[in-house]
């Protein structure tokens, strides 16, 4: 569990905002962390939040997934409980495990000191001192203990082997889990009625890249779906604004017409992504550099590539890269125009 951003200010329910303030207000406020979220994203945000399921944001790595659920975090400075997905995953990561020892030592304890009988003793180990939850069924019970509403991320589960996927089902669906040995649903759960407000759900956010373990059908069916495209060129401008807002618009330009030269060029192995654009505008800021060149991209080369072969590749591209900077790119221009002139940078979005 992280606490808020700002422990001293209090969260904001994202789906109160959103039913007050519709999917601008939405907008608005992950824009204030220079999230520039787009249109389709937005909507599916908004569609998960008023269904209280799960969102599933799949895309091309670097597209802005996890910055997404980090920017909604702060935005409206929320508890976060964060899973990493890897195949080395357990129950006990995920959902829970029972505390042997403090168990064990427990029993021995009552027993030893006469408190209780052994059968009284046993009786009472498997209660809620002695259950270890993980990080998405704490998300769930730390939301029906407190009343507020956190956001769990699970960060590319499609790294999970389908087995494990399983393991969430029940919690994605109905808002808890239950536990053997332990007599009560764990979550979000009403004992008179029988049944879980999703109101009261923690945020859920998954991303993938569906590049390793196929989802399972069982599990995208609990989910709200959504796929994040890599942003424009035109949003690349507002997106690289709002994140360094100081860098100048000859140097916004130029990131953007080095992006869009190396997406045109085969040879380069791997294109790079926003948070590749971003620390690269920020360092050439940072540099105080005013004219991008294929000497100066050279010294920068290593925000752009992160493997070996990829370094080869595009460092025999940087000439061409130059050239391309040095055309006319009068659409490019403008939506930099655009963007210094507005002094917002923000993406189109609905109201």
């Amino acid at each position: 569990m992280i606490p808020p951003p700002n422990p001293q200010l209090p969260s904001i329910n994202p789906r109160t905002l959103l039913h007050e303030g519709g999917a601008g207000a939405l907008a608005e406020a992950l824009a204030s962390t220079g999230y520039m979220i787009q249109r389709q994203l937005l909507n599916d945000l908004a569609q998960s939040l008023r269904s209280g399921k799960p969102l599933l944001i799949e895309g091309e790595a670097g597209a802005g997934k996890t910055a997404a659920a980090y920017a909604l975090q702060q935005a409206c400075n929320l508890t976060l409980f964060p899973l990493q997905g890897m195949a080395e995953l357990r129950l006990a990561d995920i959902l829970y495990e029972w505390d042997k020892e403090a168990q064990n030592q427990s029993v021995i304890q009552s027993v030893s000191s006469g408190a209780k009988t052994l059968e009284e003793a046993q009786g009472g180990q498997f209660g809620l001192p002695f259950l270890q939850l993980g990080e998405a069924l704490h998300a769930y019970h730390w939301a029906a203990m407190t009343g507020c509403i956190p956001l769990f991320l699970f960060d590319e589960v499609d790294k999970l082997p389908e087995h494990l996927q399983d393991m969430l089902l029940q919690l994605c669906e109905q808002g808890y889990a239950h536990v053997p040995r332990y007599d009560k649903p764990i979550g979000i759960y009403n004992p008179e009625t029988g049944a879980s407000d999703r109101s009261r759900h923690p945020v859920v956010i998954f991303t993938s890249n569906n590049l390793r373990h196929k989802l399972s059908e069982p599990f995208r069916s609990r989910c709200y779906y959504s796929w994040l495209d890599c942003p424009t060129p035109g949003e690349e401008v507002k997106i690289l604004h709002k994140r360094v807002p100081d860098a100048s618009p000859q140097l916004v330009a130029s990131v953007v017409k080095i992006n869009d030269c190396i997406k045109m060029i085969p040879g380069v192995q791997k294109k790079p992504g926003l948070r590749e654009l971003i620390d690269l505008l920020a360092a050439l800021h940072r540099d105080q550099v005013r004219v991008v060149t294929e000497d100066v991209l050279h010294g920068y080369i290593g925000y752009l590539a992160k493997q070996k072969s990829h370094l080869k590749s595009l460092r025999e591209a940087l000439a061409r890269v130059e050239r391309h900077l040095e055309l006319q790119h009068r659409q490019i221009d403008w939506w930099v125009a655009e963007a210094f002139a507005t002094g917002r940078g923000t993406l189109e979005r609905a109201a």
